[in-house]
This record gives structure tokens, sequence and C-alpha cells, in this order.
């Protein structure tokens, strides 16, 4: 029989961006959802490569891709949304406001794919296509259901 591994520490996220755009990507995740710097970024001859950001209890990786892998599948991953031209994931994020936070992402270049709207919870949802090609779903509970 398997034994089920106990987990040390966190269980983190890689999101693969075009190579050069990481610090962009930096800014966005800050600037809309809040996220904040978790130890020091990853620098090569003084330029960003890669960042630990954490979003609550969440740890996410930016990274730049590899051009050549981006550039040519046969060599593997892992390759950008950009260079694939659509993400196989689907990143939850739960807020307090759905509406603002949308309205907010989508003014500093995101797209929104699904408009928010009320879920038969009473949940606010939307889908949003950041400017890295990442698609986050925007959750935020409006009212609590009866026990």
């Amino acid at each position: 029989m398997f034994a089920v591994p106990t987990l040390i520490g966190e269980v983190s996220i890689r999101l693969f961006v075009r190579h050069g755009d990481q610090q962009d990507a930096l800014d966005f995740y800050e600037n809309v959802f809040g996220a904040k710097l978790a130890g020091r970024p990853y620098l090569h001859d003084g330029v960003l490569i890669a960042a630990e950001i954490r979003m609550g209890e969440s740890v996410i990786m930016i990274v730049g891709a590899n051009p050549k892998r981006d550039a040519d599948a046969s060599l593997g991953g892992p390759r950008s949304a950009h260079a694939i031209g659509a993400t196989p994931v689907m990143l939850d994020i739960h807020v307090d406001d759905a509406d603002r936070v949308m309205h907010h992402a989508i003014s500093e270049g995101g797209t929104a794919r699904n408009e928010v709207e009320t879920l038969e919870s009473g949940d606010r949802a939307g889908v949003l296509v950041d400017p890295f090609g990442h698609i986050w779903v925007i959750k935020s509970r409006r009212k609590h259901l009866a026990a």
C-alpha cells in the first residue's frame, strides 16, 4: 500500500511569463491583488529573473520563461502562456470585492473573459485574463449560507 507523503512546508505555484516580463508581472500582481514580495528576488546581472510573492496564504513564483523553450516546443517546457497561446490552468482568488478588483485589473491591462456576476450561492465571480496570459477566477462571498 502506498504511504501518503507528509507535506513539508508550503505548496507553491510557478507562473511563467515571457522572458523580460517578470518585473511587469510582479508589479501587476502587487498592484491588482495586493501580492507581497516574499524574500529576496532572484537577479542575474541586476535584472529580475524570478520573484516569490505571497498572496494570502499562497506562495507564487513569477519566472521568466526560457526564450529558447518558448520558441521551440520540442525542447519541452515550461513555456509561457503567450508562447502556448493559452493556459491549461485557472487560478482562483478570493477577494473582498470581486467587482472592484476586476475593474482595477482591467484598468491595469487585464481582460475580462467573463464579467463579474452573481452566482446561485450569492457569491460574485468573474474571470480575468492577466496581461501575461494567466486566467484568474476572481470571487467574493456576498452572503453566508445557512448551516
